[in-house]
């Protein structure tokens, strides 16, 4: 039986851009970006919640971060869209590849909704730990910027190598 090979098929940069401004995240899932497209799912759908618990000028902060999150998801998506279709990144085959950094977030987003299901804390007291994202988003911004130098700075973007099959002596 012979094989069939499957063809790498071009995203359309604009039809995930509007299947992101219909459903956030949903672009992601058209471009085959799967675990993006659920931590953007979740993220809108945190965004939301913690916008309707919030009270008093809570509601403008959040607000303008669903506002600026929905709208900065519809480009991302777009962008990443055209990327695949230069191989700037490659075609996802199935494989699910996910940060520390990533995972990490997802644990204590977890935590903390699941803390407010225990009614050990109130959803109120979540929407007063939201400049942890921020300070979470520029540590990895801080350590991807020095991991970055450190490499131009060898020369190279490979790990070196010991001759020794990586065994220490």
């Amino acid at each position: 039986m012979a094989e069939k090979k499957s063809i790498p098929t071009e995203k359309n940069p604009v039809g995930a851009a509007v299947l992101s401004a219909i459903f956030p995240g949903v672009g992601f899932f058209y471009i085959g970006n799967v675990v993006k497209g659920i931590a953007y799912v979740a993220v809108f759908a945190s965004l939301i919640v913690l916008q309707v618990e919030a009270r008093g000028t809570e509601h403008v902060a959040f607000a303008l971060m669903l506002a600026g999150f929905y709208i900065y998801q519809i480009f991302d998506s777009y962008n990443e869209a055209k990327k695949t279709n230069t191989r700037e990144i490659p075609a996802p085959n199935g494989e699910v590849k996910m940060t520390l950094f990533g995972s990490i977030v997802i644990v204590i987003i977890g935590v903390f909704f699941q803390l407010a299901e225990l009614d050990i804390i109130r959803y109120r007291d979540i929407t007063k730990f939201w400049p942890l994202i921020l300070i979470a988003v520029g540590a990895k911004f801080i350590y991807s910027y020095s991991v970055g130098n450190k490499k131009e700075e060898t020369g190279n973007n490979y790990p070196i190598e010991t001759g020794n099959g990586g065994q220490h002596e």
